[in-house]
């Protein structure tokens, strides 16, 4: 009789033993969001990678300041219906403009491509504005 208590006393520790080692593995998995690393550069923020490093030998325009007002293009949605160009502006802000839509009192979009745009400014000349903020002048 006493070694099958002794026997059922041993079972029974062994069960408890398992279930404090399942509890302390569960507080471990728990991560703080606070403690994650955080990109050291912002992607998003203007600076030294979003100016325009283009020479005047390649016949492209260096800056974008008044062809844009100093926004650049960052994507494009093409459907079956609609095509749209998303703009970024320097204080972060997004803006969409469809086909023949004025982007600024003297520049209109003219045509979108899947990686590039077409734009007009008020002298009737166009524009290629590509997705690594090159400006350049459109041959067709």
């Amino acid at each position: 009789m006493y070694t099958i208590n002794k026997k059922l006393l041993i079972f029974l520790m062994t069960i408890m033993f398992c279930q404090f080692q399942l509890i302390n593995l569960k507080a471990d998995d728990t991560t703080i969001i606070d403690d994650e690393e955080l990109p050291a550069i912002d992607p998003f923020a203007g600076g030294v990678g979003s100016t325009n490093q283009v020479s005047e030998t390649d016949n492209q325009v260096s800056s974008n300041n008044g062809l844009l007002n100093n926004m650049r293009l960052v994507g494009t949605i093409i459907g079956e219906n609609n095509k749209i160009a998303v703009f970024s502006a320097a204080d972060g802000g997004a803006y969409k403009y469809e086909e023949n839509q004025a982007i600024t009192d003297t520049t209109t979009l003219i045509e979108i491509f899947n990686d590039v745009v077409i734009v007009q400014d008020a002298e009737n000349n166009m524009f290629e504005v590509y997705m690594n903020n090159t400006i350049k002048p459109s041959e067709g």
